[in-house]
Parts: C-alpha cells; sequence; structure tokens
C-alpha cells in the first residue's frame, strides 16, 4: 500500500448511502491492509468536508482522501485538497459515488474503487479554477467537472433529483424552463445575452445530459457551451437534443475572463454560489493538478 494513510468523508445525515458506502469500503480496507489507518469523518455542516480534507491533506506524507458523496461533496474535498496541496502537501483524492448527482464517477471511473485503490490506479487530472475579483477582493474556487451559469445548470441539479427516462428528462427541462430569465455578462468590450454558459472538464451531466462529447479531462483546455438568449422554442430544442445527440461545444479555452453586470448564481460541480455584481471572473484549465484513482 503506497499511501500513509485513508481517510473517508461522508455525510451522516445523507438521503443517500453515504455512510453505508463509506463503512463497507472502509471494512474492505481495513480486512486487506491490516496496519493502514483507515478513519471515517463525517461531516457537521454544509461546507465541513472541506475543511476535513484541508485538515486530512496535512497529516500524514501521502493521504489518500475519499469523497463518499455525490459531485457536490467532492467539490467540497477536491477544494479543501488542493487548498493544502499548493502549501506543500501530496493528497490523493477520490470519490465514492454515493448521492444522486454522480457525474464525475460515472463518466471518469472504471469498476469499483476498492479494486482501484489495490491496483494503484492513479491518474492527473485537470481541475477548473474560477478567480473572482471585486475592488481588491479576491475568491478563488475549484471545480473538477464544469462550472455553470443560468439555466442549464440549474437543469441539471432539477435532473439529478429524480430516476429518469427520456420523456420525464424532457418534461423537466420544459417545465424549469419557464422559472428563469437570461442574463448579460461584458467579455473585453462586447456585452452577451445569454440563457445558459457552461464550461466543462467532463462530456455529460445529469446522468443522461451529454454537453460536450469530445471533452477530455486531462488535455488542459475546457469545453464552452453556450446558449444565447433565443426564442423559448429553439432553446428548448437545443436543450433537448443533448439529451438525444449531445451538443457541440463553441469553442475549446485555457482560460475564458467575463465581468458580471448583475449578481446571479453560479455553480460548481452542483455546489450553488453567487457573484457580486460587477466582479471580473476568470475561468482557467489547470493541468493535472489533481492526483486521483479512477
Amino acid at each position: 500500500m503506497k499511501y500513509s494513510a485513508v481517510y473517508i468523508i461522508y455525510n451522516p445525515n445523507s438521503t443517500g448511502s453515504s455512510r453505508e458506502v463509506a463503512e463497507e469500503l472502509k471494512g474492505k480496507l481495513v480486512k486487506k491492509y491490516p496496519k493502514l489507518e483507515v478513519s471515517l469523518e463525517a461531516t457537521k455542516y454544509a461546507g465541513h468536508a472541506e475543511k476535513i480534507a484541508y485538515k486530512c491533506a496535512k497529516k500524514t506524507k501521502r493521504p489518500l482522501i475519499i469523497s463518499s458523496s455525490g459531485d457536490g461533496g467532492y467539490n467540497e474535498v477536491i477544494n479543501g485538497a488542493i487548498r493544502a496541496q499548493l502549501k506543500g502537501a501530496k493528497p490523493v483524492c477520490a470519490v465514492l459515488p454515493a448521492g444522486n448527482a454522480n457525474d464525475h464517477s460515472r463518466t471518469l471511473q472504471e469498476g469499483s474503487l476498492f479494486k482501484a485503490i489495490t491496483k494503484s490506479k492513479e491518474s492527473s487530472l485537470d481541475l477548473l479554477r474560477v478567480s473572482f475579483k471585486k475592488n481588491g477582493h479576491s475568491l478563488v474556487r475549484y471545480a473538477h467537472s464544469y462550472v455553470g451559469l443560468g439555466l442549464t445548470p440549474v437543469v441539471a441539479v432539477e435532473l439529478n433529483k429524480t430516476d429518469l427516462t427520456a420523456l420525464k428528462e424532457l418534461w423537466i427541462v420544459l417545465k424549469t424552463f419557464y422559472r428563469f430569465r437570461p442574463f448579460k455578462i461584458k467579455v473585453e468590450d462586447k456585452v452577451f445575452t445569454l440563457d445558459s454558459i457552461l464550461f466543462t472538464n467532463i462530456g455529460e451531466m445529469a446522468k443522461v445530459l451529454t454537453v460536450a462529447k469530445n471533452a477530455k479531462p486531462n488535455d488542459g483546455q475546457f469545453e464552452i457551451v453556450t446558449f444565447p438568449h433565443a426564442r423559448k422554442l429553439r432553446l428548448i430544442r437545443r436543450l433537448a437534443k443533448a439529451t438525444a445527440t449531445g451538443l457541440e461545444p463553441r469553442r475549446q479555452a485555457k482560460e475564458y475572463t467575463f465581468q458580471s453586470l448583475k449578481k446571479m448564481p453560479i455553480q460548481f460541480d452542483g455546489e450553488v454560489g453567487f457573484i457580486d455584481r460587477g466582479s471580473t471572473v476568470k475561468v482557467e484549465a489547470v493541468h493535472k493538478i489533481l492526483t486521483t484513482i479512477l
């Protein structure tokens, strides 16, 4: 075993199987590696997983930090682990799928996490880094799968709340669509009115919504999918297409900078935050910064 310790972070109040699958994995690891420290770490509030991951990343020489969660919980773990990594720690991260939204694990993982750990199947993946600046203040957040504004990520969250068929998915898309209005951003000197914009490091969202067929998580670039503001019927057709044949990204980029013209929500792998009016937002692909097990 090449890891100095294993920390499995789970949410004891999860409506999914976070605790159960965490305990099951711990049991398997303890049986196979009786001398290895394997610890279960329970979260107590939103954002706690990030603090736990930061603490665990600094504890030992090469810890394996596992998030027993969906994409949102893993987002917290990634942010904590990377913050420690930038200060000299050497964490390895992985997600044990245990939530409604498991786009990252479903798209990238092959087989069981336990088997991958025993084989030390490590990979280096890109992360999306989002920097916010306003009036001299700055904030940085990371995402392992996507960053979205507008309608598309909101629809994705709704889709993840239920077991889907094609008809159910289309109905949720249509229903959610009518609740939202377009937003404006400034890119260089041009103002764009959009229904949605998505920066993605993987090709799928919300179980069967294909947004970028050619997305690769380790090529140093991300895909940009834009939905310019249009008549409702045209937008509905494009969203429906994403469930059937997928969308082609507008372009690939290593970075993208825009200015928010009003306060608006933003999602990081399903986790919701807000951008203040007048903020400068920079999205970057950080090449192979995350060491993970797939």
